[in-house]
């Protein structure tokens, strides 16, 4: 296996080749004048099998993938490994002629015919997978946050899932470690008064770990921070598997009164203290 990082998870790549005792090839990539990309990819890939790695966090991220599938187009099999599927929450059509950008970045990757298997950690909607015309696995980072939590030995965790569409994935990072888990829920008081609060469990005095798979604003996570602090729980956590931190998230999570911010490696950032790379390189050889 040859393993080829994107420009956006070059990291990761070099970990997953690592994981199976190999190095991550060399590539080159730069920008020209107009904004238009370049992508090379330097070691010969005649009769070797190529796994392409590359994170989709922005319009840049898409191009830069599509480029290197051409680029290892020799290959004798071309696997592509996506551990953050951008516009994967664009997966429906709400208004007559929108686009459904999901469908087409799906369409786009694996209609060359050059991808033969394709990788995806935790994409926000499994139904998405749908879109690709090449076999598509799911992989599930979850369970690694719960082992992250159990190493840290963090007293009587609790794991929150911001809303309902959350459950199975607290249920995921919490259930191999029996923690406790639970989902937070609006409920109205009054015409003008709406608090959200656990559905089934009290947080006070246990240390709360608030798990989602994707943070972009912060303003969801901070806001169940606030709400968590003022029911008087001990020391609140959050972690996420993508964390794109984008605007101020950073500031308007720990102004909540968090402790610390937790995230895989899927999209690179100081907070990727979790490594989903011998996931992924297990996943490859199997």
């Amino acid at each position: 296996m040859k393993i080829i990082p994107g420009v956006s998870s070059q990291v990761l790549a070099t970990r997953i080749a690592a994981e199976l005792g190999g190095e991550a090839c060399l590539c080159e990539y730069k920008k020209f004048p107009d904004g238009e990309l370049y992508t090379r990819v330097f070691d010969g890939l005649k009769d070797e099998e190529a796994i392409v790695v590359q994170s989709l966090m922005a319009d840049t991220g898409l191009i830069s993938l599509l480029q290197l599938i051409d680029a290892v187009e020799e290959a004798h099999k071309t696997t592509v490994v996506i551990p953050y599927l951008g516009y994967a929450r664009q997966d429906k059509r709400f208004k007559p002629g929108e686009a459904i950008s999901s469908r087409a970045i799906a369409r786009g990757i694996s209609f060359a015919g050059i991808v033969d298997k394709i990788y995806v950690v935790n994409v926000h909607n499994r139904a998405v997978l749908e879109y690709f015309d090449v076999e598509t696995r799911p992989l599930d980072a979850a369970p690694l946050i719960g082992d992250y939590i159990a190493k840290r030995r963090i007293a009587r965790p609790v794991i929150i899932g911001p809303d309902e569409g959350a459950r199975e994935l607290v249920k995921a990072v919490a259930a191999p470690h029996r923690f406790e888990y639970d989902v937070l829920e609006k409920k109205r008081i009054s015409g003008d008064e709406v608090i959200i609060q656990p559905k089934e469990l009290s947080v006070e005095a246990k240390n709360v770990v608030i798990v989602d798979d994707i943070i972009s604003t912060g303003g969801t996570i901070a806001e169940a921070a606030a709400m968590i602090k003022a029911r008087e729980a001990n020391e609140i956590y959050v972690a996420c598997i993508h964390g794109l931190f984008v605007q101020n998230a950073t500031l308007r999570i720990l102004n909540a009164g968090v402790k610390e911010i937790i995230a895989t490696d899927t999209i690179e950032s100081i907070f990727s203290t979790i490594s989903v790379a011998k996931m992924i390189a297990d996943e490859l050889t199997r």
